[in-house]
């Protein structure tokens, strides 16, 4: 198994915020990578000039990582199968901060130490807007094992993220989708961590911010909630939520997350 990473980001309507990311990337991080820029139907403005594959229609986020994430399968088969050590799942509303330096490299040499962790994440700034406020900062020098992680700039240990089968497809919205891989992960006794070490920036809604994605951001809460609600209530139950947040946990991976189980 070689040691590269995928790195999968989808752009709607974002090209700025797709090169900032994606020129940090080139000038700043050391570890072997091949980048798959998702074009998700952009329509209001030209893509990114990053851009590696290009998609006719917005097909939301989660089907543009899937998007990214074949394409990268069918390169690593080309090339003999298994280059790669972890995909890299970013989305245009991470921000490098100067500070970052090489995101990813202290990542993947924690991967390739712990063979039992499948997902790390860097820790968030303190400025940045989450629903997760555990992924927030809390300081230190190494990374710390948590309960579930964000896909904001989330590492996955590619041969385990090829066993689950990635993202579930019906979460187009990709609500649901960390919750129900980081159970996943748990419920196989791996791993998950947040890298103190590293950190990156999330600027919630942005291009709602900006009127570029077609539809107002209350409207995508309810579409998403509501897709959220049916597919994972129908896999998992009526208290989904509750399950998928704090089944085979431990008390202190949950930070500021009481377990309610």
């Amino acid at each position: 198994m070689q040691n590269k990473v995928a790195i999968v980001l989808v752009n709607y309507n974002m090209p700025e915020r797709a090169d900032q990311l994606m020129s940090y990337i080139h000038n700043n991080i050391a570890w072997p990578y091949d980048t798959f820029v998702v074009d998700n139907g952009s329509d209001l403005v030209p893509a990114s000039h990053w851009t590696t594959i290009s998609l006719d229609e917005n097909v939301q986020t989660c089907n543009g990582w899937l998007a990214g994430l074949r394409r990268a399968k069918e390169i690593s088969v080309q090339r003999g199968g298994n280059i790669y050590l972890a995909y890299w799942i970013l989305i245009t509303s991470a921000e490098f901060v100067l500070e970052s330096g090489d995101v990813l490299s202290p990542m993947c040499e924690f991967l390739l130490k712990n063979p039992d962790a499948v997902a790390i994440h860097p820790a968030l700034t303190e400025d940045s807007t989450t629903t997760w406020s555990h992924m927030l900062s809390v300081g230190g020098n190494e990374p710390r094992r948590t309960f579930m992680i964000d896909n904001i700039a989330a590492l996955y240990r590619a041969d385990w993220f090829d066993e689950i089968g990635w993202f579930n497809p019906e979460l187009t919205f990709a609500w649901g989708t960390d919750l129900e891989t980081c159970w996943k992960a748990r419920k196989n006794g791996k791993s998950i961590w947040i890298d103190e070490r590293t950190k990156v920036k999330k600027v919630t809604n942005i291009g709602y911010a900006m009127d570029r994605m077609n539809m107002s951001a209350e409207t995508r809460f309810e579409q998403a909630a509501d897709e959220a609600q049916r597919v994972l209530s129908k896999k998992y139950g009526y208290d989904f939520l509750n399950r998928l947040r704090y089944e085979y946990t431990e008390d202190e991976w949950l930070g500021a997350y009481p377990k309610r189980l």
